[in-house]
């Protein structure tokens, strides 16, 4: 991170009227200690749809916190459980009129092209107080804030903000203990940020969730909800690849691989209803998509897998180790490649394309310009009704693949099997709203039939893997190469036996009743 700070923020808000008193605080964490009162202005920055907003980020500049000029920030969610909201928080040091380049950079996936401009200011007295022990080690802070807002809907509203954040390594223990003493003196625990204050905005809603469907929604309302959820689980892991470009965390780069699949899968699902040149384009960028994230979670699969292989032996360990390295050495390519990726024009389309159609789904037209050809679905079809049908052709895929498999399948015709039962559960989980319990059933059947296929692939993959290193590695790496090769072909026999019994529980007529055929 170029020039800036980081750490993670861990604190709970709560509000306060103004005829609030502080309480001693002392009998709960052992001493306090008054800090310098602080004068603070601070501006919002977003986009004129507030899409850092509903992703629940802020990006910030704030005066008067520091004497040596303004401090930028952006913070950004973490997942958490319990008390505290955990947020991780970046700063530069800075001038108002020029957002820190970095922080655009992190954020651009989101933003993409839309302007970026001052939303909100609030003007904010802050009176602190330092919590510690009797030996003067900090527990954390204390923020007591009266607030006014001078610019955004809310002008001129007032309102008190008590902010008490943990020092890090701090046990929460004492936390709830100061809680609890706000709380008993009139405080109440209010986690609506300061921004949500000055814009009048609803904070009780996900602001980045997609709208929900039931048993009453259309088919035009399912595909809304598709394209709006694939797009949110790519965008939630789009600024956490940016944080560190050249090794991005294995776990995002695997769950921004599976969004585009996800979303090309229902895509898919949704062909009787999509303008077909809409869709055959969106299909193909998304393809191009999960491959640059499949090169980079292709060096952490065959990684996981190879040391699984290993078992911890230690013979031939100077082996392994130099074929981790030239794993570690094609991770970096790959993941230099998704970086450049990443701010690329062509992927930023791809994300206002599926933002757009998130808002309004390109649906097929009858007689429009791509041909008067009847189609089985319209958007305004009860979900209800059409999609057994979607998903039924779905599973007529799958079962077709199987049978052209006969008794001995390829490695490719199992890996083809594998993707049809991937779209099946697909399908299923985007009908369980709407079908309940019959679709959930079906899709978890699928997702065991995918799980236990993807893990033969994956074994394939490492195995392919390492008998194209063997010829080019020292002797040792090759010999390596070849103990572990051996080992994943075992595992590979061994999976062979068991998809059968998977597929044939998945086949139950049970599995697929609600399926119209």
């Amino acid at each position: 991170m170029a020039h800036g700070t980081g750490y993670m923020e861990r604190e709970v808000k709560l509000g306060a009227d103004f005829a609030f008193v502080l309480p001693d605080l002392r009998r709960v964490v052992g001493a306090t200690l008054r800090l310098p009162e602080q004068e603070l202005r601070t501006a919002y920055f977003d986009t004129p749809d507030l899409r850092l907003w509903r992703r629940e980020i802020t990006l910030r500049h704030r005066m008067g916190e520091q004497p040596d000029g303004g401090i930028w920030t952006v913070k950004l969610p973490s997942d958490t459980e319990g008390l505290t909201l955990d947020r991780t928080e970046l700063s530069w040091q800075g001038s108002r009129e020029v957002i820190p380049e970095e922080a655009m950079r992190i954020l651009r996936g989101i933003v993409r092209r839309a302007p970026v401009r001052q939303v909100a200011e609030l003007a904010t007295t802050r009176r602190r107080l330092g919590l510690q022990d009797k030996g003067g080690t900090p527990y954390g802070e204390l923020d007591d804030d009266t607030v006014t807002v001078i610019s955004g809907r809310g002008d001129g509203v007032r309102f008190r903000q008590l902010e008490v954040e943990l020092a890090p390594g701090a046990s929460a223990t004492v936390l709830e203990k100061v809680i609890a003493e706000l709380c008993k003196a009139g405080a109440a625990l209010d986690d609506e940020p300061k921004l949500a204050k000055a814009l009048d905005l609803d904070a009780t809603q996900s602001p980045s969730g997609a709208a929900g469907v039931g048993r009453g929604a259309t088919l035009a309302d399912v595909v809304c909800s598709s394209i709006a959820d694939g797009l949110n689980r790519l965008l939630d892991h789009d600024y956490r690849m940016r944080l560190d470009p050249s090794d991005p965390p294995v776990e995002d780069v695997h769950q921004a691989r599976v969004a585009t699949r996800r979303l090309r899968s229902n895509l898919k699902t949704f062909r009787p209803v999509l303008d077909p040149v809409w869709l055959g384009h969106t299909r193909a960028q998304l393809r191009w998509l999960g491959e640059v994230f499949g090169k980079v979670r292709d060096t952490d699969v065959l990684a996981r897998r190879l040391a699984e292989a290993s078992g911890g032996s230690a013979a031939g360990s100077a082996g392994r180790l130099e074929l981790r390295s030239d794993l570690e050495s094609q991770r970096r390519v790959a993941c230099s490649e998704l970086a450049n990726v990443l701010d690329d024009d062509r992927y930023l389309t791809v994300l206002d394309r599926l933002d757009a159609a998130a808002e309004r789904p390109p649906l097929y037209a009858p007689g429009g310009s791509h041909g008067a050809r009847s189609r089985p679905q319209s958007g305004d079809t009860p979900a209800v009704r059409a999609l057994p049908k979607l998903v039924h052709s779905q599973w007529r895929a799958l079962r077709r693949t199987v049978r052209k498999s006969r008794s001995h399948p390829s490695d490719r015709e199992l890996h083809r099997i594998r993707i049809k039962a991937k779209q099946l559960r697909y399908a299923s989980e985007l009908a369980a709203p709407v079908i309940g319990k019959p679709a959930r059933r079906t899709a978890a059947a699928a997702q065991r039939l995918q799980t236990i296929l993807g893990e033969h692939h994956d074994a394939v993959a490492a195995e392919q893997w390492l008998r194209g290193e063997a010829l080019h590695v020292t002797p040792a790496a090759s010999f390596s190469a070849g103990l572990l090769s051996a080992e994943l072909h075992h595992r590979q026999q061994t999976l062979r036996r068991r998809w059968r019994a998977v597929w044939r529980d998945l086949e139950r007529s049970k599995r697929r009743r609600w399926l119209a055929g």
